[in-house]
């Protein structure tokens, strides 16, 4: 009876996963191609436009992309006052939830964001569209746990959304399902692989049904042997890596200056419209998604000096958008820089002598500077290889990807979303336990298991309490509260008939209600005594008391969870 029970239980924990990842795979993909055909449409449009133009020295210029980035940025303002978001959601958050569940992720913020990235990229802001719909995704599935069974952890609904955009959007769903682990989950388990899987290939297959197309990026060519490129590859390493850290650097400085900024906030969206859109006019390929300019370098349309414009060009464009309130992704613009630089590079080696080097000098630096920026390089590879249906470049591309993520880890961080948590203060290198034992305080450990008295109590009165309560410390407390000292049964026998309080210890250890376990752990390391007492910082009243052993449960339990969490 027992085995026909558990065959039933595993029957339909078995039926939920499927159902659960093919919806949410499903869904994702009619949401991906939805948001990059729309994208397209309304630059369709914009490209049609032919009431803003300007004539410069005889030769026409368009001006609508400043007219238009205008219209955006009006839009985008009014999205995120009238939402009431105060700072857009992406990829960083996805982690962050990720990795713990005392704050999860905020659907309306999520859902605002990607809209609003949907109306930059429209509008033609320099921005990406990978990173709204990661985030998308990992909004989509904890919305979807909503109403549906709890068997699963917010996790795996998160995973399962990630994995399907990624799946969707380069149709790749064995990226999809390592850049859900490698880059969002940073864990392998088999009760989270099984449905991130499914959710990834059913995004892939629903994709290649109802909006069938080319691979996005089509690549049809024979590579050298690797052994005659292997030393060029690694010789531009070191360039790629101050691509990707020039990239990552200066989004990370316009974003820190918008923070600093004490104006109206639009005027920074605004000028971030203005400037974009002037860019565009002399340089219109680096505005809006840029798919169409990723394959016209992939296919050698550019000229060197051209490559050197849209790399610089892009770089300046996207760290204006996303750094002052255009919001998009970073991914895409990786891309785009990645393409652009190694052209360039791949240029420069056949001019000197190294025949057939630069579409592979473009292809390894794509993946190179995008996995330095999402801190994925195993799915920039699994991307690669993918993409172009070829194993000699996915090795190729692997060279400069691992030696170009070791660079950038060790000057920056594992990746742009890092820096973006460890700015916020949240360090991902420690790992689950650590973001847990620093989200628990003091304050929710306090109890009141121990002995207050009244400052006027004598030593006698005071003993008598603690013998009837087994106890050999009590805490002194005025009217108000406020924790005034700590008597030992030896100051109570000390005192006799006179207070307690001339005799107490009045600098007792004790712990700030605002004390993370992580904190309260490393201070008590080389504590004696009965219990610590925990007063509210600001106030200094008693709040209550912790034991050693209460301290090391509390840790104990933590560990148990993540165990459970990395292993179930």
């Amino acid at each position: 009876m027992r085995s026909f029970l558990m065959i039933l239980k595993t029957l339909r924990e078995l039926i939920t996963i499927i159902f659960v990842a093919c919806l949410i795979g499903a869904a994702m993909s009619l949401v991906t191609n939805m948001f990059v055909s729309g994208v397209e449409a309304v630059g369709a449009l914009r490209a049609q436009d032919t009431f803003f133009k300007l004539e410069i020295n005889g030769q026409l210029f368009s001006v609508g992309s400043v007219v238009f980035l205008w219209i955006t940025a009006f839009a985008v303002y009014f999205v995120k006052t009238s939402l009431g978001i105060k700072a857009w959601a992406g990829p960083a958050d996805s982690i962050y939830a990720a990795h713990q569940s005392r704050e999860p992720l905020d659907l309306k913020r999520g859902f605002g964001s990607t809209f609003a990235a949907f109306l930059s990229a429209s509008g033609g802001a320099a921005v990406g569209q990978y990173g709204p719909l990661v985030h998308f995704g990992a909004t989509m599935g904890v919305w979807v746990k909503r109403f549906l069974s709890p068997s699963l952890s917010n996790e795996v609904y998160l995973g399962c959304g990630v994995a399907a955009a990624i799946s969707a959007g380069f149709d790749a769903p064995i990226a999809g399902i390592i850049f859900a682990h490698e880059a969002i989950l940073r864990l392998f388990s088999i009760r989270a692989v099984a449905p991130i899987s499914i959710a990834a290939i059913t995004a892939s297959a629903v994709d290649r049904f109802l909006f069938p197309s080319d691979a996005t990026f089509a690549i049809e060519a024979v590579l050298p042997p690797l052994i005659e490129i292997l030393p060029a590859l690694i010789a531009i390493t070191p360039i790629l890596s101050l691509v990707a850290l020039a990239f990552m650097l200066s989004l990370r400085t316009a974003q820190r200056t918008a923070a600093k900024f004490r104006g109206p906030p639009f005027v920074l969206t605004f000028l971030a419209a203005t400037l974009c859109g002037l860019l565009g006019v002399f340089l219109p390929d680096v505005l809006g998604l840029g798919m169409v300019q990723i394959k016209q370098m992939l296919s050698g349309e550019f000229a060197l000096s051209m490559l050197v414009l849209l790399l610089l060009g892009k770089l300046v464009a996207t760290t204006l958008c996303i750094g002052f309130g255009l919001f998009g992704g970073v991914f895409g613009p990786a891309i785009f820089i990645g393409i652009a630089a190694g052209g360039v590079l791949g240029g420069v080696a056949e001019a000197l002598g190294l025949s057939n080097f630069a579409l592979v000098a473009s292809v390894a630096s794509m993946a190179a500077v995008s996995a330095s920026v999402i801190g994925a390089p195993i799915t920039a590879t699994i991307i690669i290889l993918e993409l172009t249906q070829s194993y000699e470049f996915a090795v190729a591309a692997m060279v400069t990807v691992m030696l170009c993520n070791l660079i950038t880890q060790r000057v920056f961080a594992l990746s742009f979303f890092d820096r973006q948590l460890l700015d916020r203060g949240v360090d991902l290198r420690g790992g689950r336990e650590a973001i847990h034992l620093n989200q628990i305080l003091s304050s929710e450990l306090a109890t009141s298991d121990g002995i207050v008295l009244d400052s006027n109590t004598d030593g006698n009165q005071a003993r008598v309490i603690l013998e009837e309560r087994s106890l050999t410390e009590a805490y002194i407390c005025g009217e108000d509260g406020v924790l005034m000292g700590k008597v030992s049964l030896f100051h109570t026998l000390k005192a006799e008939n006179n207070p307690v309080k001339d005799y107490m210890d009045t600098d007792p250890f004790f712990l700030s209600g605002t004390d993370t376990l992580a904190h309260a752990m490393s201070k008590v390391a080389n504590f004696v005594g009965e219990s610590i007492p925990i007063v509210d910082k600001e106030t200094g009243i008693l709040i209550g008391t912790v034991t050693e052993g209460d301290l090391f449960n509390a840790v104990v339990g933590v560990q148990g969870e993540i165990v459970k969490q990395e292993r179930g």
